[in-house]
């Protein structure tokens, strides 16, 4: 039972973590990074090593069934690795934010190993109903965190949360009990099941709560509210760890009940029209929280293009974008906090030529929009496979080549923009700003995703989860 064991290990010692809390949220977040080491090690091995691991019995009803193959893998990797960096960067962040209100770090990192662990636990447990129940611990641990540790109105906030991610969770419940009552009852794409029938009803609910807890276009609204008045290391695990769950679900499991072809051409045109919309939204955005917020919108348009694809290439891209967005927005939205602590601000038209002012916390939030816009990090990894899947969808439909082409000029416009306008131009400040442990696990997070970008790492990360989905039996 080594993966249940690992996922459930962050929830135990959470239990620890309350009270290590009251004496020094440091105790607390190195007690919560370390409780994920052993969900990490059991991912990387099976991302990098192509190695599935399984346990349970996969007979008639196994609630303690659980799969690790390397397309869920990536994404368990991704919540282990970006869970324990930002439990490290947690500790001086949650320190200030605790002094604001007058209280302690307690709660949160009662929540944390809750949050983290349900997520990995949504991934790899291989009983529908299991994903289901994990999604649901994730998602209350979470709400504690934006009531007791958010900014502005934290109870509207909170309460707005709470709707949307059950409406979104009782959709694709709903549609899992119509698969059960089929007498599926597994993730279709962690036992190789093949397609199993078109089920109008089971695909659209299924599609339609993936598609609210990813925040695509049209019930998207929730999201900008929560990201930018969540505490800043909620903010940095929301996207995409959270929310990239939806595409996660689409492709594991609603893509094997498609009713016909035709729903994949419309699904890619809205996952563009997501896309270039999150893109222009960002732009537009003076808060850099509610701007990171909107550029998880448009980010969520390129994984949902990837599964829409519907080709081995899509899926492969989709689970590196995960990865590649999960690093780069991690990076991003600690440094929006780090700028919260020391700075007192996130207005971007109050900054500039902040390049001077910590010169390794400019390269490192580069390195997290290269990864957005698909550049010398582990992105362009995804975007080069979402390219190619895309080309071999459409083939010689050239006019459909522009409107990718938007996305892609849309993502490095918001991009550069911001850097320019945050890190670069007259300085306006003369000190310097403080090395802790929040700049380390920021810049930290960044060079893995410059490392991730190098061969072997690379090379084994693309043909593991590619081979895996050609053999997953959705396309024989």
């Amino acid at each position: 039972m080594i993966i249940l064991a690992s996922v459930l290990l962050p929830m135990a010692l959470s239990l620890l973590a309350y009270p290590l809390a009251k004496r020094s949220s440091y105790l607390a977040g190195y007690l919560s990074a370390g409780a994920l080491i052993p969900l990490l090690a059991l991912s990387a091995y099976v991302v990098f090593s192509g190695n599935p691991l399984s346990e349970g019995s996969f007979h008639t009803f196994d609630l303690l069934a659980f799969r690790i193959i390397p397309f869920n893998g990536v994404f368990i990797f991704t919540v282990a690795l970006v869970g324990a960096l930002v439990a490290l960067y947690s500790s001086p962040y949650m320190e200030h934010r605790a002094h604001e209100l007058g209280g302690d770090t307690a709660i949160f990192y009662l929540t944390y190993g809750f949050f983290v662990g349900g997520l990995a636990g949504a991934f790899a447990a291989a009983n529908l109903i299991m994903v289901y129940v994990f999604i649901e611990v994730a998602l209350i641990a979470s709400l504690f965190q934006i009531l007791y540790y958010g900014y502005g109105d934290r109870v509207r906030i909170t309460i707005m949360y709470l709707v949307w991610s059950h409406v979104g969770a009782l959709l694709v419940l709903a549609g899992f009990v119509l698969l059960y009552l089929k007498g599926v009852y597994y993730v279709p794409l962690l036992i190789d099941s093949g397609p199993l029938g078109a089920d109008s009803v089971a695909f659209l609910l299924i599609l339609l709560g993936s598609l609210v807890k990813m925040a695509a276009l049209g019930v998207h609204m929730w999201l900008p509210y929560v990201h930018a008045e969540a505490p800043t290391p909620l903010s940095a695990l929301l996207s995409p760890v959270l929310v990239g769950i939806g595409g996660y679900l689409i492709a594991a499991t609603a893509m094997y009940v498609l009713p016909e072809a035709g729903w994949t051409r419309w699904l890619v045109y809205y996952a563009i029209a997501t896309a270039i919309y999150g893109g222009l939204m960002a732009f537009l955005q003076k808060d850099l929280k509610r701007l990171f917020a909107y550029s998880t919108v448009s980010q969520m348009g390129y994984l949902l293009l990837g599964v829409a694809l519907f080709n081995p290439f899509g899926y492969t891209a989709a689970a590196l974008l995960y990865l590649s967005h999960g690093l780069g927005k991690a990076v991003l939205f600690m440094t929006a906090g780090y700028f919260i602590m020391h700075l007192h601000t996130r207005d971007v038209e109050k900054m500039g030529g902040l390049y001077g002012w910590r010169p390794e916390l400019a390269g490192a939030a580069v390195v997290g929009f290269l990864n957005l816009a698909g550049i010398l990090s582990v992105g362009m990894i995804s975007e080069i496979t979402l390219t190619v899947s895309f080309a071999k969808y459409f083939g010689t439909e050239y006019l459909a080549y522009i409107p990718y082409a938007v996305v892609l000029l849309v993502t490095g416009i918001y991009a550069f923009n911001t850097i320019r306008v945050v890190f670069f131009g007259p300085p306006r400040r003369e000190d310097k700003g403080p090395v802790d442990l929040a700049l380390v696990a920021l810049v930290v997070t960044a060079l893995i995703s410059l490392l991730l970008f190098l061969p072997p790492l690379s090379t084994s990360l693309v043909d593991n989860v590619y081979n895996t989905v050609v053999g997953a039996g959705l396309w024989r």
